[in-house]
């Protein structure tokens, strides 16, 4: 049987600067800048900061409204992604053990990484868990 899930793709974390996180992650830590995006949302900008590090993305996560990183309502980590090939076959699969998914549709998303595709739904702890599936490989 072939695994369905790669690995970790990302792990985003929620931050009230940008600026000041990306520096720290790409001076101070030494990991590789790729890439800064802007997401237009109701309310505002979410604005998302993409770092190498090593094998693994850390995706920085500014909200539109920063209010809740704060007082923690957010927490630290924002989400955790999972790496899959087959994104609608793994959707399916879950879908049969009774996971519950955010959206009823995974997202296209042409502009991030060259193309990909996303869902997110909760684990048994309230944590933010996304598959993502890369549109050409990396």
């Amino acid at each position: 049987m072939k695994k369905q899930m790669k690995g970790l793709a990302h792990i985003g974390i929620h931050t009230e600067d940008l600026t000041n996180s990306m520096k720290f992650y790409t001076d101070t830590l030494g990991f590789d800048y790729m890439d800064i995006r802007e997401i237009p949302v109701p309310g505002g900008v979410t604005k998302l900061g993409f770092v190498n590090a090593g094998n693994l993305v850390i995706e920085l996560v500014q909200p539109a409204d920063t209010s809740g990183i704060k007082d923690r309502k957010l927490g630290p980590v924002d989400h955790i992604a999972i790496e899959v090939d087959d994104i609608d076959g793994v959707i399916d699969s879950l879908k049969s053990k009774n996971v519950a998914f955010n959206t009823p549709e995974k997202r296209d998303n042409p502009h991030l990484f060259d193309g990909i595709s996303n869902i997110f739904f909760k684990g048994p702890n309230g944590e933010s868990l996304e598959l993502f599936q890369y549109h050409t490989a990396i």
